[in-house]
């Protein structure tokens, strides 16, 4: 727990959110995994007031769950939510490629291509570099598609879906070989953006997007 630690002067609410968000990122709580409010509360050596706050709010993201017993699981994924996260997704995202493909700036297409440039040369040493590096990597370039289409409704709808896309993530990107196809796609993506072509920048953030939904239904099935 030392990693976890709480500090000051950061709001104690704040604090007890990151860290239960993190663990549940990290694995160190599992997904279907029963967590206990009192026991958050003396582990973080707060009051129960901030976790029981963190936890509502980490219901609304999704990542924790509460039956009509007000017993607190961890989010568990379902073939049925991936499919209607990513339905949400093929349509909000493939068109902020078709938005930023007009929209974007010479300094916004060299802001992308510098997280891709950097997500390669991670890939490249698998062995160094860790799965959170990857998945950190791989949300920017995401979300500077999402920022750059310059649509604020958008980009609200989106967020609504970040925590769970970004826990999914962790799930798709083990492996050398998924790593690389997830950055060839990024890549096509990127090349139809910087060569002002929207129907192919659209076109092609759907399938790479379609990919991830079948590769991440596999996974889960196994």
């Amino acid at each position: 727990m030392d990693t976890y630690k709480i500090k000051q002067p950061v709001s104690y609410y704040n604090q007890v959110y990151k860290n239960i968000k993190e663990m549940i990122f990290d694995g160190i709580f599992k997904p279907g995994e029963r967590i206990y409010e009192s026991k958050l509360a003396a582990e973080f050596q707060v009051s129960r007031s901030p976790v029981r706050e963190a936890i509502r709010s980490l219901e609304k993201d999704g990542l924790l769950c509460i039956d009509n017993k007000s017993r607190i699981t961890v989010y568990k994924p379902t073939i049925r939510d991936i499919e209607d996260i990513y339905e949400c997704r093929r349509a909000l995202e493939s068109m902020a490629a078709r938005l930023t493909t007009v929209r974007a700036s010479q300094d916004d297409l060299d802001k992308i291509e510098d997280v891709l440039m950097r997500t390669e040369e991670n890939i490249r040493r698998f062995h160094d570099t860790d799965e959170k590096t990857i998945v950190l990597l791989n949300s920017k370039f995401h979300n500077l598609i999402l920022c750059f289409s310059q649509n604020s409704r958008l980009q609200k709808q989106s967020d609504d879906l970040k925590s769970l896309i970004y826990f999914y993530r962790f799930i798709d990107v083990y492996g050398y070989k998924r790593r690389m196809d997830i950055y060839k796609y990024h890549l096509e993506i990127f090349n139809f953006i910087k060569q002002r072509d929207e129907s192919m920048a659209a076109q092609v953030m759907d399938e790479h997007l379609a990919n991830d939904l079948e590769h991440l239904k596999k996974v889960l099935a196994i």
